[in-house]
C-alpha cells in the first residue's frame, strides 16, 4: 500500500508531490461534491478509513477530462516551474 500522505517531508520533492495530491484531492472532493461529474469519473483512495473520491481521466466525460488534463495538469506545470511565489 502507498502512503498517500508522508509522515515526514524532508526535500523539495518531498514537497511538491505533497502539494500536487493535496490540489489534486481538493479539486476531486470538491466536484464529487457537487455532484458535477459521474461516479465513474473518479477512482477511490483511503486513508485510515476515511474514502477519497480522486477525480481522473474519463474519456467518456469530457468535463471530467478536461478538468484534470487542462486544469490540474496546468496548476502541476505551473507549481514545477516555480510560477508561485514562496
Amino acid at each position: 500500500e502507498s502512503v498517500l500522505f508522508p509522515h515526514k517531508i524532508a526535500t523539495d520533492q518531498q514537497s511538491m508531490v505533497l502539494v500536487k495530491r493535496l490540489l489534486a484531492i481538493s479539486v476531486s472532493c470538491i466536484t464529487y461534491l457537487r455532484g458535477l461529474f459521474p461516479e465513474s469519473s473518479y477512482g477511490t483512495r483511503y486513508l485510515d478509513d476515511l474514502c477519497l473520491k480522486i477525480l481522473r481521466e474519463d474519456k467518456s466525460c469530457l468535463g471530467s477530462l478536461q478538468i484534470v488534463k487542462c486544469r490540474i495538469q496546468g496548476c502541476f506545470d505551473a507549481l514545477e516551474k516555480n510560477y508561485f511565489p514562496a
